[in-house]
């Protein structure tokens, strides 16, 4: 994939590996916590997935110095503006990260018109809903994973807390948060795992398998 966006300063590719799809990373280069609720409706419907991300201090802090244009050590709405706009163009192309299947099927999301985006406390912040392609009741086995598939950003979901359900059905489903465990996931399939694997861009197989989820049995 071209890159669209003309970076000026070299501490913008970073900004820009993130965003934009690049060739598999053998470890990430950029960290997230990383917070999930499912929103559900009193009806037992899936109404939102809402995401937030809070950057690292090293990634956000350049980030500020390459879009503060007027120097003030702040990031301004029109700023903050800039950003949105590329990283929800960008991220599209991923579905903004998140993974939603229902009973080991992929289902389909709808995305939101943009990412909003924040700096608070020296960390830069993201935050943004998807919903379900089609409705989606709370029904049979439902998981779903925010991660990146090229493996550069990790989002860490440090307690299971951070994913949730919320809403008028909160209760209905068991709620398990599953974090696979990479030695157990690489022994059950080194078969698969060969080197032409590695040097292909598609590693969304293997991050798929690694990242933290939430499954819901109903």
């Amino acid at each position: 994939m071209n890159n669209p966006f003309k970076w000026q300063l070299p501490a913008l590719a970073v900004l820009a590996g993130l965003f934009l799809a690049t060739p598999a990373s053998a470890h990430p280069h950029v960290f997230a916590e990383a917070r999930l609720e499912i929103d559900t409706s009193a009806d037992g419907l899936v109404t939102e997935l809402r995401n937030v991300w809070r950057f690292d201090e090293v990634f956000s802090s350049s980030v500020l110095l390459d879009f503060d244009e007027n120097g003030d050590l702040q990031l301004d709405q029109a700023e903050l503006a800039e950003i949105s706009t590329m990283v929800t163009a960008s991220l599209a192309e991923f579905d903004y990260y998140v993974s939603l299947s229902v009973d080991g099927k992929d289902a389909g999301i709808s995305l939101p018109e943009d990412i909003k985006v924040d700096y608070q406390d020296g960390q830069l912040l993201m935050f943004f809903a998807v919903v379900p392609a089609k409705e989606l009741r709370l029904s049979g086995k439902i998981a779903v994973g925010v991660f990146d598939p090229t493996m550069y950003a990790a989002l860490d979901f440090i307690n299971d807390e951070d994913m949730m359900v919320t809403g008028g059905s909160s209760g209905q489903c068991a709620r398990n948060v599953v974090r696979p465990d990479p030695d157990e996931i690489i022994a059950q399939n080194q078969a698969s795992l060969t080197e032409a694997f590695f040097e292909t861009t598609q590693s969304g197989d293997l991050s798929k398998l690694l990242a933290t989820r939430l499954e819901l049995t109903c």
